[in-house]
């Protein structure tokens, strides 16, 4: 077989480089010359995009440390001693509710007879209705809904704890400033104590929350 020529080489370099993709200047070396390691074989470092690197070096969100047993036993015991008191309040508020219309029906029967006396009577009457419509039921909703909180949802149960301590002081500024709940624990008109019980079992919610 004859040997190639010049003319030959080159066509055979193009003809490869077309079957390959590539370029004539890089299949082969030229006739003559030695052959030469590829630039583009050489090995390469690779650059990392910049926000590949600053991916790599931000540290990420550390996770809520979960409450210890000791933390959620603790969080229990606050939670028992809470619906104590709580249930306490309801007793002791549906008690003073049935006392305070006791205390009516009494003055109502004391001075039915008497003209000039009636009309304080009905005075008197129309404030023990103030006394119970200030003793509402928001205490006593804001409590239900703090009690049946899950007791891993803090947040939500801090923030009815606080609601429930503002009631709970208005409460106690207004039944401990009020004379006729007061008057009503003389046992005048009906054998009942309103103002020392109710006083009691708000102070108790109030620790229970603190």
């Amino acid at each position: 077989m004859s040997k190639l020529n010049a003319a030959h080489k080159t066509w055979l370099l193009d003809l490869g480089a077309i079957l390959r993709g590539g370029s004539a200047a890089s299949a082969l070396p030229a006739s003559g010359d030695q052959a030469q390691p590829s630039a583009s074989a050489a090995p390469t470092t690779a650059t990392l995009p910049t926000n590949a690197t600053s991916a790599t070096t931000a540290a990420p969100a550390a996770p809520a440390t979960p409450a210890t047993p000791q933390q959620i036993e603790a969080l229990q015991d606050r939670r028992r001693e809470f619906k104590r008191a709580r249930a306490q309040w309801v007793v002791v508020k549906k008690r003073a509710e049935s006392d305070l219309e006791l205390v009516k029906a009494g003055a109502k029967k004391a001075y039915a007879a008497d003209p000039a006396q009636f009309p304080k009577v009905v005075a008197g009457c129309a404030a023990i209705d103030e006394i119970l419509d200030h003793l509402d039921d928001e205490l006593r909703d804001t409590l239900d809904r703090y009690a049946s909180t899950p007791i891993r949802s803090q947040n939500k149960i801090e923030a009815l704890a606080a609601t429930a301590s503002q009631v709970l002081d208005r409460y106690q500024r207004y039944v401990s400033g009020n004379a006729l709940m007061r008057a009503i624990d003389q046992k005048e008109f009906a054998d009942v104590m309103v103002h020392a019980p109710v006083m009691k079992a708000l102070s108790d919610l109030k620790k229970a929350l603190a």
